[in-house]
Parts: C-alpha cells; sequence; structure tokens
C-alpha cells in the first residue's frame, strides 16, 4: 500500500515536554517511513507578557530561537531513520497562520498537536483552530493528549451520509502498519430517510474495506446523542486507541450553543484524534 503520510510537522514551544515530544514524534515518522519537520512561531506578545518578560528578563531574540531550534535539530538528528530528514524552521506571527504556511510551503501531509485544551488548540503564545487548519490546507491533524507513543490497534471511524473515502484510507493505512481493527461507526437517526442514508453509506464502507483490504474492520450503530458524543462513547466501550473523524458535526459534541462555547471534540477525551477534511468539493458536514 502507498504510503499516506510522508511529512510530518510538530510545533515546538521551547518548554520542558519539547524534547520528550520531539523524541516521540521521531519514532512515529521512522515507523510511517516520514519526514519530520519542526516548526516555532515566534508571536508578538500582549502588554501584559511584555511586562512579564522584561521583570523576568526572559525575553527570547529571535536569533535565539534559532539557536535552540539548531540545537534541537543537531541533538535529534540522529534518532532519524536512514533516508529520513530532520528538518527546521523558525518565524514570527500567529500559530495558525504559521502553521498554514508551512504546511503548504513544505508539503505536510500530518500535523501533530501534542497538547489541546478546546476547540482551539492552546500553545504557549498562540492558539490552533484545528477544524480550520484541516480544512484551509487539506492536511490531516493528529491532536493528542498523552503523548506517550502510538498503538493503534482500534481504529474508530465515524460513517453517516456520505463516503468518506480520505478517512477510510487513513483509518486502513495506518490499521494495516499497526496491525489494527478498524471500527466503522453508523448513527440511527429518527428520520427514516436520513437513517436509510447512513444505513447504505455504513454498508458501502464496510464492503470496500472487506472487498479491497486485509485490515480487520468491525461495522456497528449508535443512537444516543450527537455524531460526536455517540462516536466518544463507542470508542471509550472498545477502548480506542485512535478516532479519524471529519471537521463539522463529528467535532463538535452538542447544538449551536456548544459550539459556540467551543465544545471541541478532542477537549472531551484523552483518545487521539484525526481530524481529516473531506476533499474540495465535497462539503465538511
Amino acid at each position: 500500500m502507498k504510503s499516506f503520510f510522508n511529512r510530518i510537522l510538530l510545533p515546538v514551544v521551547f518548554n520542558a515536554e519539547t524534547k520528550g515530544n520531539i523524541a516521540r514524534a521521531i519514532g512515529l515518522a521512522n515507523d510511517l517511513g516520514c519526514d519530520l519537520h519542526l516548526l516555532h512561531v515566534k508571536t508578538f506578545p500582549t502588554f501584559l507578557q511584555h511586562i512579564k518578560n522584561l521583570a523576568n528578563q526572559n525575553k527570547k531574540t529571535d536569533q535565539h530561537c534559532e539557536m535552540e531550534m539548531l540545537a534541537l535539530v543537531e541533538q535529534f538528528r540522529v534518532h532519524m531513520a536512514d533516508g529520513l530528514l530532520l528538518t527546521s524552521a523558525v518565524t514570527t506571527g500567529d500559530w495558525q497562520a504559521g502553521l498554514k504556511k508551512a504546511v503548504i510551503t513544505n508539503y505536510i501531509d500530518l500535523v501533530i498537536i501534542p497538547r489541546y485544551d478546546s476547540k482551539i488548540v492552546d500553545l504557549p503564545g498562540g492558539y490552533i483552530d484545528v477544524n480550520k487548519l484541516a480544512q484551509h490546507t487539506q492536511c490531516p491533524v493528529l491532536t493528542i493528549s498523552n503523548f506517550n507513543g502510538f498503538h493503534w490497534q482500534n481504529i474508530v471511524v465515524p460513517v453517516n451520509d456520505f463516503l468518506p473515502l480520505r478517512k477510510l484510507t487513513a483509518a486502513t493505512f495506518l490499521a494495516k502498519k499497526f496491525d489494527g481493527m478498524v471500527h466503522l461507526l453508523g448513527q440511527r437517526s429518527n428520520t427514516n430517510t436520513i437513517d436509510m442514508n447512513n444505513t447504505v453509506y455504513l454498508t458501502k464502507a464496510y464492503q470496500l474495506l472487506r472487498n479491497y483490504t486485509k485490515v480487520k474492520v468491525y461495522r456497528a450503530m449508535q443512537k444516543k446523542g450527537s455524531v460526536a458524543e455517540d462516536t466518544l462513547d463507542y470508542a471509550r466501550k472498545v477502548h480506542a486507541d485512535l478516532i479519524v473523524v471529519n471537521p463539522g458535526k463529528e467535532s463538535l459534541a452538542g447544538g449551536w450553543f456548544r459550539r459556540w462555547m467551543e465544545n471541541y471534540f478532542p477537549s472531551k477525551t484523552n483518545i487521539p484524534v484525526l481530524t481529516i477534511s473531506a476533499p474540495p468539493g465535497l462539503k465538511d458536514r
């Protein structure tokens, strides 16, 4: 099977967790046969942050950040598998724009966010809206809370009113790589037409994986709450190691009010979440 991932991007914030995060990202890069690109975005401090920096005398210059980044590359380059590259960049601005530009200019096909807080992922000095990043770049974004390695034996993929080919391709690739199982999850509804559509596409997805791949696959149906809530409930039942979702209703645990309150899906769970946007022309729903 052709590799679904070839080049990974990891945000670097120069804190106590940085070296551990790089080491674990290198472990995944080696497993997947990917190059790894490290990015630091030096954000403009707010007035209060500026005062705090002056008081603590800990303001880092652009040159200092670049030197610190180069030192990390030198330290960890030897841990990359033969033939794989470890590169880096330091830029100025905000994390959202910086990541978007880096993904496009460096041909990134997987972004790893090792820490998240709510709908907008909180990094020291900046914020990342994972849904927008995935949609604007068409690049999968992996949000992960406990960055302790990757053992993806149970991968949950919600399937609703269309055939999510990019999600299925990524899940199949990872299941084959880690000898895991893909759990296809449909959702029952109160409307017969919607229920029939959901069942049709769940069946199509199941048949596609059964007929054209060698990965273990299981299908199930849920109906308790929103798509995100049902997915999370099922993922906990099967002790999922990864959930693969589209931006939109699969990534938001609740209705409009909860959405406005930024009740983003990954904040509800410690299970890693891979957000993959549907191809252009297919609405993320």
